[in-house]
């Protein structure tokens, strides 16, 4: 399986929770010099309009997107995709994409459609955003038939903007709020079909959808039957709540074996762009970590062979008998 990997710069300066900072603020030039001294790291995701503004500006202009390409191939690397900000409390307090506020909604419409010509400058076919600011906290804070529809159109409208460049989101079931309104493969399948554009699907966040409740490997096979997995956010998570952002099969190996073993089923030849929390580490060692697990369980899926486990799948009550072949391969030992 050939993986290309990606690096989420943001998580390479400072990172805060409501504790601590546990990384310091670095700038872009420092971010991709750790990205690109990662062996195996050929991709950067870039967030926007963060790193496209220096601290006293607000307006993102050419000159920007040039001094960002200058630096990213200074030091070799593709953008994988743009990262668009939909949850700046500055504009989108109550709501961007599903806003009551009309004037709100144009501006994260505006923001995705500027994202989306920023990827093209740069030569990404893939602008992301998950609408975090989408969601409540109390009943009767929304009329959800309304943030529904204007969710909807909102980002069928960013989507028309170019057809070169594909939108995906990216569902999440917990933070900022209680709950999101995209938070789990059912909704984001629904929102897939009511767009209904060629250049529009799903970003599969791995540790989002074990926070969800799913498996990820089922998510995978879903969102591919129409072609709506375009992109992924390799990371592992314990699934209690919160999004923790963990190295890849650090919890979860069986599932990310699935996982590997499906999308080479399905034929995903995408990114994968993890976005991984360096708390207690630092980035450079997270993200080193993240890929070399991943490698591993590849390696793991091939040593096994697709056609063997699907052969051990195919009639029932084999179950146990594709664990003993595969804890075979992992003892080192010959299988059972």
């Amino acid at each position: 399986m050939n993986i290309q990997f990606a690096a989420n710069a943001s998580f390479f300066g400072a990172r805060r929770d409501r504790f601590s900072q546990y990384q310091p603020d670095r700038g872009l030039p420092e971010k991709l010099a750790l990205i690109a001294g990662i062996d195996g790291m050929t991709g950067v995701e870039l967030k926007y309009p963060g790193n496209f503004v220096k601290s006293d500006e607000i307006e993102v202009g050419e000159l920007a997107v040039e001094r960002v390409r200058e630096q990213v191939q200074r030091h070799g690397l593709l953008v994988s995709a743009i990262n668009v900000d939909t949850k700046a409390i500055a504009h989108f307090r109550y709501g961007a994409l599903s806003a009551r506020d009309r004037r709100t909604r144009e501006i994260a419409a505006q923001r995705l459609r500027a994202g989306m010509d920023v990827a093209a400058e740069l030569e990404a076919e893939i602008v992301t955003t998950c609408p975090l600011a989408e969601g409540y906290d109390y009943a009767f804070q929304l009329d959800y038939t309304t943030a529904w529809e204007h969710l909807i159109d909102t980002v069928r409208a960013a989507v028309r903007h170019r057809d070169d460049v594909s939108l995906v989101l990216e569902y999440q079931p917990h933070e900022p709020h209680a709950k999101i309104l995209l938070s789990n493969v059912g909704k984001m399948l629904y929102v897939c079909a009511q767009i209904d554009q060629p250049n529009f699907g799903a970003n599969l966040d791995v540790g989002h959808a074990f926070a969800a409740g799913e498996s990820p490997a089922e998510s995978a096979a879903l969102l591919a039957r129409h072609s709506w997995l375009r992109y992924i956010h390799a990371n592992d998570n314990t699934g209690e709540g919160g999004d923790w952002d963990m190295i890849s099969g650090t919890v979860h190996f069986w599932d990310w074996l699935e996982l590997l073993y499906t999308l080479e089923r399905v034929g995903y030849t995408g990114w994968f762009s993890a976005d991984v929390q360096p708390k207690h580490f630092g980035p450079a060692a997270a993200y080193r970590t993240n890929m070399h697990m991943i490698r591993c369980i590849a390696a793991l899926l091939k040593r096994a062979g697709p056609d063997r486990i699907a052969e051990l799948m195919e009639t029932e009550g084999r179950t146990p008998d594709l664990y003993v072949y595969l804890s075979g391969l992992l003892s080192g030992g010959s299988p059972g």
